[in-house]
């Protein structure tokens, strides 16, 4: 029992035939259900993948990006949209599982000071949501944010959401108005939004028994309402993100990002990478659900941006489409309106597309759902290569000189060891072994700008007194390049070559100079049973200066702007190793460009460009060159060879060489020396 006089609001009050709510709610969870079912069995029609390791890693995600919109609150105007939408969308529903569960208890817990609180708080945050809807309506419809899709089921939802929020104050007001604003008036200042419109509707002369009729009426109509927006949710590709997004984010990657996954047994595959929805992972077809087509990794794609033919939402949208149009079939594949007839790669999605990305990771590192793009452009590039051996000319001459010769760069003059000559480099084939083994890299040793870098490191290593050696000869290719253009065997060919090599000299300790060769060595190697303590080498010379075996004397004054490398950076979050370095050399000032740190903007190098033809009508070395430019640094900063070479061609692309030049920090580490 209720004290006399204590707040409180009969739940079906002024309602008749108030059982009927159950029959809809029964025939709302069909639907849903349906829809949900029909989703999963897509999913299901992917091969096998293992994401239920680290559990509370898992629900540690789902919670800091889900309700901490942790990528989502970067963007502030955006962010703060959804943050609103959402949080509204949760405490209602919270809200209303409240009253359902007091009217099949049987037991009254709405009541006295919880009440009012219980309504303020739904008052307020109904407020919060609609505010929420017309700020997505204002950058949908009136600023028409470029990077958004625009489709009947965005406006539908946003339509239905705001319909939902509004009508619930509607039955309030009507609620209030019959009985509060004239029984119990200081009750009704607890939901100051229904009071508002009880007051406006007794300002135009609504009586009691008007404002019961409407309440009647705005009732029936907001439950039905809710029960079709609930029961329409699986069948919108828009609100599905609802029930995909916390999935995938509690089924996310969780392994270094810059890992791609291998083929297991290439005797037991039929064909290599994805040339059909089926060769995908289940998880890549939850992840082509999941996106909701906020254009968050198009924004941040250099790509895209350089005007190249990808980006990563579109990519993810047709591939959706794609699943969408053929499950409309009787049998997934077969039948119906001729999209089997379609090639998944090179109809669907077009050749050029899957070779205009740079793996940079951009767009994993912005979306908000966790989908792995890369992973799936990857597996395209895959059967491009390995079943179809479509793939540009430049493309296919860097993997038939790393076959060849075991390294990508064709036309070379020098050999592994011609940086040594005239330097005294221990070779560990002659010294037996050492602490270190400096993994040099091919660039590092081959081309002609980076040697000089390769010779900064071992000045530094040696007035250290670091106990290294080289692999010298024995020294192959890590693969990289191979793996991201999409050559599989030949990386593995490679990989385990050189993980017999180190093997059989007990190696345990690498230091390396180029990002790639570190996430390749650190993160993909032991897939294959090749397990090192890697370093690179701005995290090694930093320990060095930080342990005072290095000392720095010799005064630079320049400015510096430090560029970020996708593979060091963001695929593997050294970012700070690097700016302690530069604050360390005497009369070194540092300045950040627009984009750095996990925003930092790619040099146009990775995904194995390096070797390909620019043909966008704006290169991306150029526009990372234009910001450095911007910041009126003297030097930028890098430590990865192939931006190293991005930069020079950058510099001269827009004509600064007078004013701004690119060193390694290793170079920078030894003229202060």
């Amino acid at each position: 029992m209720i004290p006399s006089g204590e707040p409180t609001r009969i739940i079906f009050g002024n309602i008749a035939y108030g059982w009927l709510v159950y029959i809809f709610a029964v025939a709302m969870a069909i639907a849903f259900g349906w829809g949900c079912y029909q989703h999963f069995r897509l999913w299901r029609q992917g091969k096998p993948a293992f994401r239920l390791d680290r559990p509370w890693d898992r629900v540690k995600s789902v919670f800091g990006h889900g309700f901490g919109h942790q990528r989502l609150i970067k963007d502030a105007y955006p962010g703060l949209m959804h943050l609103l939408i959402f949080s509204a969308f949760v405490v209602e529903f919270i809200g209303t599982a409240l009253i359902a569960l007091q009217v099949d208890l049987g037991r009254v817990f709405l009541w006295g000071d919880f009440y009012l609180y219980y309504s303020l708080v739904l008052d307020i945050f109904g407020v919060l949501g609609i505010i929420g809807l017309i700020m997505a309506a204002e950058r949908r419809y009136l600023r028409k944010v470029q990077r958004l899709t625009d489709t009947p089921d965005d406006g539908l939802a946003l339509a239905i959401l705001f319909i939902v929020f509004f009508t619930g104050f509607l039955v309030e007001g009507m609620r209030i108005g019959a009985t509060e604003l004239s029984q119990h008036p200081n009750w009704a200042v607890w939901s100051p939004g229904g009071l508002v419109i009880a007051r406006l509707a007794a300002a135009v002369g609504f009586s009691q028994e008007t404002f019961l009729n409407w309440h009647r009426f705005w009732w029936w109509f907001h439950m039905v309402l809710i029960f079709g927006f609930l029961a329409y949710i699986p069948y919108s590709a828009k609100l599905f993100h609802m029930i995909s997004a916390p999935i995938n984010a509690f089924l996310a990657d969780l392994k270094p990002k810059g890992v791609l996954e291998p083929i297991p047994d290439f005797e037991e595959v039929e064909s290599f990478g994805a040339a059909k929805l089926q060769d995908f992972t289940w998880k890549q077809l939850l992840d082509l659900d999941a996106c909701t087509a906020c254009g968050r990794c198009q924004a941040q794609c250099p790509a895209y941006n350089s005007g190249k033919p990808l980006s990563p939402k579109e990519v993810i949208l047709d591939l959706r489409n794609h699943m969408h149009e053929l499950a409309a079939t009787p049998v997934a594949g077969t039948g119906g309106n001729g999209a089997e007839a379609r090639q998944m790669v090179g109809d669907v999605i077009k050749d050029e597309t899957l070779w205009a990305c740079v793996t940079c990771g951009a767009c994993v590192q912005e979306c908000p759902v966790m989908i792995e793009h890369i992973d799936t452009i990857v597996d395209m590039r895959r059967h491009l290569v390995m079943n179809e051996a479509r793939m540009p000319e430049t493309v296919e001459q860097a993997l038939r000189s790393m076959e060849q010769r075991s390294h990508p760069w064709r036309g070379t003059p020098y050999t592994r060891t011609s940086w040594m000559e005239g330097l005294d480099i221990p070779v560990l084939s002659e010294k037996g072994g050492a602490e270190y083994v400096f993994w040099v890299g091919c660039t590092g040793a081959l081309m002609d700008r980076n040697i000089k870098v390769t010779q900064a490191v071992a000045a530094i290593l040696l007035a250290a007194g670091v106990d290294f050696a080289v692999l010298g000869d024995e020294e192959v290719c890590t693969g990289d390049p191979a793996r991201r253009l999409g050559n599989e065997y030949l990386f593995q060919m490679l990989a385990q070559r050189n993980i017999e090599t180190l093997h059989r000299y007990g190696v345990k300790k690498i230091l390396t100079q180029c990002p790639h060769c570190f996430n390749t060595l650190v993160n993909e190697y032991p897939q294959f049973g090749g397990s090192f303590e890697v370093i690179h080498h701005t995290q090694f010379v930093e320990r060095l200066l930080r342990e005072g075996k290095l000392k720095l004397t010799k005064p630079i004054t320049q400015t510096i702007t430090y560029h970020d490398s996708c593979y060091l950076g963001r695929h593997n979050g050294i970012y700070q190793a690097p700016r302690d370095i530069l604050q360390q050399i005497p009369g070194v000032k540092t300045v950040e460009m627009e984009h750095n740190r996990e925003r930092g903007l790619c040099c146009g190098a990775g995904g194995g460009h390096a070797w390909m033809d620019e043909t966008s009508p704006r290169k991306v070395n150029f526009m990372r060159t234009e910001e450095a430019v911007r910041t009126k640094a003297d030097v930028i900063g890098s430590a990865c060879p192939f931006c190293l070479q991005m930069f020079e061609d950058g510099i001269r692309g827009v004509h600064v060489e007078e004013s701004l030049a690119v060193q390694d920090l290793a170079e920078i580490v030894a003229k202060a020396l």
